[in-house]
């Protein structure tokens, strides 16, 4: 019985750890053929990438793998090899 209250204790913790530690951005920004794109960024407090999806004006979506570099800014590529600078909204 003890040993099951440390067991339980240890995931509680490491599960209120692992939410705390996910981090939502919402961005916005253009890609390198100047196509104005929107939306959201996960990412993780320990580690700089972050994916998500973005959509454009027209409503088209595009997967997303970059960067956080700083001052609420983004970089990185959608699935097609397009370029992105994104910030914060």
């Amino acid at each position: 019985m003890h040993n099951m209250k440390k067991v339980l204790l240890f995931l509680a913790l490491v599960a209120n750890i692992t939410f705390a530690q996910e981090l939502i951005y919402y961005v916005e920004g253009y890609n390198d053929l100047d196509t104005f794109v929107f939306g959201e960024l996960e990412g993780n407090l320990d580690d700089a990438q972050v994916e998500g999806f973005l959509t454009d004006e027209e409503g088209n979506e595009f997967f997303f793998i970059g960067d956080w570099i700083g001052n609420g800014e983004f970089e990185g590529y959608d699935d097609d090899g397009n370029f992105y600078t994104l910030r914060l909204e």
